[in-house]
């Protein structure tokens, strides 16, 4: 049995299509996931059946350090029974922490060089990369170039694939086809890498899209705290909302004018769909954003000055999506499923 842990609301969409395809090969696996942002509620989006196991351990270090003892003892207890011979996640240190003591091989998928790499570098069996990422910036950000696997890619592709538009998806969220709809999410306020001048960054995009005509703009925030840091002279703006729920994020992408994040995921799946990708993202660029900057897929914002010069204005939206790189969530599946079978 595969076990994979989900504890961060991309990880849904991500682990998806893998999860489907191990159903069509009969190999069974079960699924963890801790209470924070959507992460719960897109799994029973995709009534992906799951364990509720722990929560985020807040921005404390002293109190991350608390939760990653408090929920890999968790995490150990809740699979205890269960026949797990490859443990998988995009990122979760506990799942690495439950694995170790439990003698389970693990997969750690990550794409981003500048985490916090001693605990996946030490505890991770493998680590699963896209292949963009040079060896050298990898080594130089202190990683082990023989625990990495590669696959070919970005590892929002795996997902892409399946993507199908609909175009009636506005109506479900209440906003009209005419109107020109900006897609916002906050910085993280709890991230590690958080850094004050994304803020400034956010606060200035509400006010220079809200105040254009026929424009709505559309926060996507992970937490709660994350509302906090909006200027309470746009709180009470008709044109900025926020959304109330959990839905396809894909959908809400293709479905907007323009997209903004102060977090990499959704700034990679906006690029890649081809629609307007601004980056507040000010901790230490991800080698494959730069990779989408250079392609002209994706911008990045370094001041409240730059932001005035961001065109407003609607976009011609398809009905149709192809795909650049198919069938790769088939092909991180063998690669999952040869570690489990094939490797020490």
């Amino acid at each position: 049995m595969i076990w994979f842990d989900l504890d961060n609301s991309p990880h849904v969409p991500l682990f998806r299509p893998i999860m489907s395809e191990l159903d069509r090969r009969s190999v069974p696996f079960t699924v963890t996931t801790r209470d924070f942002a959507q992460t719960k509620e897109l799994l029973e989006y995709w009534k992906i059946p799951h364990k509720l196991v722990g929560q985020h351990g807040g921005k404390n270090k002293f109190r991350k350090i608390l939760n990653l003892l408090q929920r890999s003892q968790q995490l150990v207890h809740s699979i205890s029974d269960c026949d797990i011979k490859l443990a998988v996640s995009h990122g979760s240190r506990t799942q690495l922490v439950a694995a170790q003591r439990l003698g389970i091989k693990s997969v750690l998928m990550l794409d981003y060089e500048y985490t916090e790499s001693f605990i996946f570098n030490y505890l991770a069996t493998y680590l699963l990369m896209p292949k963009y990422i040079p060896d050298e910036r990898l080594k130089s950000a202190g990683f082990n170039l023989k625990k990495i696997i590669r696959y070919e890619g970005f590892k929002e592709e795996i997902y892409l694939n399946d993507f199908q538009p609909d175009l009636s998806f506005r109506d479900s969220i209440g906003i009209d086809a005419k109107t020109i709809l900006i897609t916002i999410r906050p910085p993280s306020t709890i991230g590690n890498y958080h850094d004050p001048l994304s803020e400034d960054l956010f606060q200035s995009c509400l006010a220079y899209f809200s105040h254009h005509e026929n424009t709505h703009c559309l926060i996507v925030n992970r937490t709660s705290s994350e509302l906090n840091i909006i200027p309470q002279a746009l709180r009470n703006l008709e044109n900025i909302t926020i959304l109330p729920k959990a839905v396809d994020g894909l959908q809400l992408i293709w479905n907007s004018d323009i997209v903004i994040s102060g977090g990499g995921t959704m700034n990679r799946e906006s690029a890649l769909l081809g629609v307007p990708t601004y980056s507040i993202f000010t901790g230490r660029r991800p080698y494959l954003d730069i990779y989408l900057s250079e392609q002209n897929r994706l911008t990045f914002v370094e001041s409240p000055k730059q932001i005035s010069n961001i065109p407003v204005k609607k976009r011609v939206i398809s009905e149709k999506y192809s795909p650049l790189n198919k069938n790769l969530s088939s092909v991180v599946t063998q690669i999952l499923l040869d570690i489990k079978t094939k490797y020490k």
